[in-house]
């Protein structure tokens, strides 16, 4: 997929060949976040809940499998920028401060070599297998871990 980004910020353009995240900082809003739909629905209403005048778009897809599964940018406005990041980094502390969450967020940091096979352990709930190489799913929870032939070229790079 073949798509143009702009310069300045990296984000895909839209079909009009205009990028909605600098035309958001235009007006006076400021990039906070750009995940899925359900992480940025829930950051949202967080920073509703704190006065933040936060708003959410969604960003035209870089590959295929974003047209299906779409991108969102979260936004606050520049005189409340500092308030949305000050309650953002709290919340995510406290979250890391849970002893589980951050042993998952340790997990998640750590990736998976599948081509070294042998023992692994899953990013998602922690289980120790072993698998002779190549594709994997945790026989734990599920998690298909997939094969590194089948990584979307950002995830392949790291």
């Amino acid at each position: 997929m073949d798509v143009r980004v702009c310069e300045k910020c990296n984000t895909p353009l839209d079909i009009e060949d205009e990028c909605v995240t600098c035309a958001a900082e235009a007006d006076g809003l400021k990039l906070l976040s750009r995940s899925g739909y359900a992480s940025i629905k829930e950051m949202l209403e967080l920073l509703e809940a704190q006065g933040v005048a936060a708003e959410v778009e969604q960003v035209p897809p870089r590959r295929p499998e974003e047209a299906h599964r779409p991108l969102w940018n979260l936004y606050a406005p520049a005189d409340q920028l500092a308030q949305a990041t000050g309650f953002l980094q709290k919340d995510w502390a406290d979250m890391l401060g849970d002893g589980a969450a951050a042993q998952a967020a340790a997990r998640g940091l750590a990736g998976v070599d599948l081509d070294a096979g042998g023992e692994i352990e899953c990013p998602a709930c922690g289980h120790r297998f072993t698998h002779p190489g190549g594709s994997a799913e945790c026989p734990d929870c599920g998690l298909s871990l997939g094969a590194p032939s089948e990584a979307a070229p950002d995830e392949a790079e790291h």
